[in-house]
């Protein structure tokens, strides 16, 4: 197990998505959010299962920073529906060659730190619409990405239910950093792959509900396919990506 993930799936289960739903009042959301949750996630590389993990939830909502989820950001631009952010994100994929039999002999693969722009747009009944844009920081893949999303809001009695679509848009340099296998690395059964520029569609549901005054409980489940761009690479073998996570937050006062 990778030892920055504990860190980075703390951020991962922020109790709402990046973008905020169309009907989702923002004085009534609160300011700190304080929890506990529990992640369970396939990982698509052979020989390689990700453990359950519980770990801390950690979540800010201000006038106007924000850590939602794996980002956190500034807005910059607020125009009626319309919002404009600046935002670094923290990338969880990769793996270590020792979690697996199969990757030995291949180089680590570290966890990243991207930034860039979002832009979103709030439409009532509709829900929120988002594209962005990022870049690798770190330069650890040196890659982009680009993803346009929608998110929105469905309540049933004392429950809040957020389905939300998303098409991710990954360049060659970070499809072949994650799933690539470089020359040196090639083995008998494990041939030398160079990765493409791939599309993933994702499809996720996040269901909150309050426990009293400042308790809230969550679960989202989240299902991601992966492209022949990266099941074509002989370290993956499933081509596609479910998590779960069950979660408990406590709001705390202003």
């Amino acid at each position: 197990m990778r030892t920055a993930l504990p860190l980075l799936a703390a951020l991962l289960a922020a109790p709402l998505a990046h973008a905020r739903p169309a009907d989702a009042a923002p004085a009534d959301e609160p300011r700190w959010t304080l929890g506990l949750i529990a992640i369970e996630r396939d990982a698509p590389y052979r020989q390689l299962d990700e453990d359950l993990l519980v770990v801390p939830l950690v979540r800010f909502e201000g006038e106007r920073a924000y850590l939602r989820g794996l980002r956190g950001g500034f807005r910059l631009v607020e125009r009626g529906p319309l919002e404009l952010s600046a935002f670094v994100q923290a990338r969880g994929d990769g793996y270590e060659a020792a979690d697996s039999p199969y990757l030995a002999g291949m180089d680590d693969r570290r966890f990243s730190l991207d930034a860039g722009m979002a832009l979103g747009w709030r439409v009532p009944r509709v829900g929120q619409f988002e594209v962005s844009v990022a870049t690798d920081v770190l330069d650890r893949s040196g890659g982009e990405e680009l993803e346009a999303s929608w998110t929105g809001l469905v309540r049933a009695g004392q429950w809040r239910f957020l389905p939300s679509v998303a098409l991710r848009w990954q360049s060659s340099d970070l499809v072949d950093y994650y799933y690539g296998v470089r020359p040196g690395e090639a083995l008998p059964g494990r041939p030398a792959y160079e990765g493409d520029a791939a599309l993933l569609p994702e499809l996720s549901v996040l269901a909150t509900r309050r426990l009293g005054e400042r308790w809230q409980l969550f679960a989202r489940i989240g299902h991601t396919w992966l492209p022949g761009e990266i099941t074509d690479s002989p370290l993956v073998d499933d081509d596609r990506r479910t998590s779960v996570i069950v979660g408990l937050g406590y709001a705390l006062g202003d």
